[in-house]
């Protein structure tokens, strides 16, 4: 089966906005007459925020392909193979389990206490049934973020391991790779930079 790439909707709906308020105070800034004092720095600091919204909102990400799932967070990429996988639970976002470790997504943050009351009553007897005698976390909500999240992450791994290509017993064996995203990183340093100085300008 082909990759998956969840991305948080909320994340994706607000990187939009703020590129396009970005995008308009620079290019009022360009033709605005008599803002000639702002003309470096409103368009440096402009730049600079939507290097940083890319960084912190847009690229956190979780993939799901047939080996593993990785979970890109704002720093670090972990590469957690099926084998290794032991439990994916959604206290406080979308966190899969390892032996000795728990790796917590921040493209699927769970919902907050208004969002789980005011999830329909339909939702909630369909995860009581699937979460059985112990019920449901709000963040298995399926119109949540850590929900979606969770079912496209549990939905891949219960099909290989009913497929038998996840050998069982061998979790504690598996390493989780873990690397830096440099091209974030050197985004959250430059757009950091370019901010403060846009904004020393001004």
């Amino acid at each position: 089966m082909q990759a998956v790439t969840f991305r948080s909707t909320f994340n994706k709906v607000l990187s939009i906005l703020l590129w396009a308020g970005l995008a308009a105070a620079a290019g009022a800034t360009l033709v605005t007459p008599g803002a000639l004092p702002l003309l470096v720095g409103v368009p440096v600091a402009a730049a600079g925020g939507a290097a940083l919204v890319w960084a912190l909102l847009w690229s956190p990400r979780v993939t799901v392909d047939d080996e593993a799932v990785h979970v890109q967070n704002v720093l670090l990429e972990h590469r957690i193979p099926w084998g290794a996988l032991i439990h994916v639970d959604t206290a406080f976002a979308l966190t899969l389990h390892t032996p000795g470790r728990r790796i917590r997504a921040t493209a699927a943050p769970a919902p907050g206490q208004l969002t789980a009351f005011r999830a329909t009553r339909s939702e909630k007897r369909r995860l009581d049934r699937l979460g059985g005698a112990g019920g449901i976390r709000p963040g298995d909500l399926p119109g949540t973020d850590s929900g979606r999240a969770a079912e496209l992450v549990r939905g891949r791994w219960e099909r290989l391991r009913d497929s038998g290509a996840i050998e069982p017993g061998q979790a504690d064996r598996i390493s989780v790779e873990r690397r830096p995203r440099t091209a974030e990183i050197v985004a959250v340093v430059l757009g950091t930079t370019a901010l403060v100085a846009g904004v020393l300008l001004l």
